[in-house]
């Protein structure tokens, strides 16, 4: 059975609003990274973020790869339900990258061009493949991989969760193989766009602990320089003695940075009804102020 020590850390970089929303939890890693440029691409990764949140904290079952498939099959559908709650929001769509552990073993989940990476005995390995243009013109050969990074169209996605049925379709779900001591990283284009694979593998192997890693990454992009959000999330791959079906009610960590907390909260923490019946505790971050109004109005109507 395997666990995440996981840590997490997000910028607005030179954007004026940050539209990723970040959960790092024992059970669960995630990225959504809004999609757009508006104000509903923050939204649409809030509303993904914290459906999934419980998951974090080992609130029910996981159940492998369908099962997470399932899961963010029903948090595309919370995007559906916001476009009708605020129509002014419809063609809101995220990103996504997910990876849930249990007693099963470790699933991954991924639409769009937020990354996943493995680092084992030294070697990263990146276990996503973007769905984006760029992508594409590199498996056709049109497009050299070196000259991704520059190219003018690298931010162009074609499948996100953006409310659609057939959203999902173009979801990949499997089942990582993962040890013991390995350690996981999942982040936004804000970071893989502007700092090449072998400097991330430098910090990821130089960092100590993976709130080490997460700034040493966040300073690299920064320093690139940054031209968009920033969200990185790092967990170390902990095997742990467990029987199935035992879940413990550790925290969450979620980064939402579209803020998240209703108006009637005078703390930075809100309850949110995710999967399963249990709530969970989901901490908020980051001030997309924006997106305050839009956000509050979707949330209170779908977890009132």
């Amino acid at each position: 059975m395997f666990e995440f020590d996981a840590a997490a850390v997000s910028r607005t970089g030179p954007r004026p609003d940050n539209q990723d929303s970040a959960l790092a939890g024992s059970r669960l890693i995630a990225v959504a990274d809004g999609v757009g440029g508006n104000v509903g691409g923050a939204v649409a990764s809030s509303l993904v973020a914290s459906w999934l949140a419980p998951l974090g904290c080992g609130v029910g079952g996981l159940g492998g790869p369908d099962a997470l498939a399932r899961l963010v099959r029903r948090a595309n559908a919370r995007i559906t339900a916001g476009c009708a709650v605020r129509p002014a929001l419809r063609g809101m769509a995220t990103t996504l990258v997910a990876l849930t552990a249990d007693e099963t073993g470790v699933s991954l989940a991924h639409i769009g061009d937020s990354r996943g990476y493995l680092l084992r005995d030294g070697v990263l390995t990146q276990v996503t493949k973007d769905h984006s243009l760029v992508q594409a013109l590199v498996d056709a050969g049109r497009l050299a991989p070196e000259d991704v990074s520059t190219h003018p169209q690298r931010s162009v996605v074609y499948a996100a969760l953006h409310g659609g049925h057939d959203d999902t379709d173009g979801l990949d779900v499997s089942v990582l193989d993962v040890r013991g001591g390995d350690r996981l990283m999942v982040c936004s284009d804000g970071l893989s766009d502007v700092v090449p694979a072998a400097h991330l593998a430098a910090a990821l192997v130089s960092a100590g602990s993976p709130e080490d890693a997460c700034h040493s990454l966040l300073r690299a992009a920064l320093d690139a320089p940054a031209h968009d959000n920033i969200t990185i999330v790092v967990a170390d791959v902990v095997e742990v003695p467990g029987a199935p079906g035992i879940r413990r009610p550790d925290p969450v960590l979620a980064l939402e940075t579209a803020p998240l907390d209703l108006s009637s909260l005078t703390t930075d923490t809100a309850p949110f009804a995710g999967p399963s019946t249990t709530r969970a505790t989901v901490r908020t971050y980051g001030a997309a102020a924006s997106a305050r109004e839009d956000v509050t109005q979707v949330l209170e109507t779908l977890w009132p």
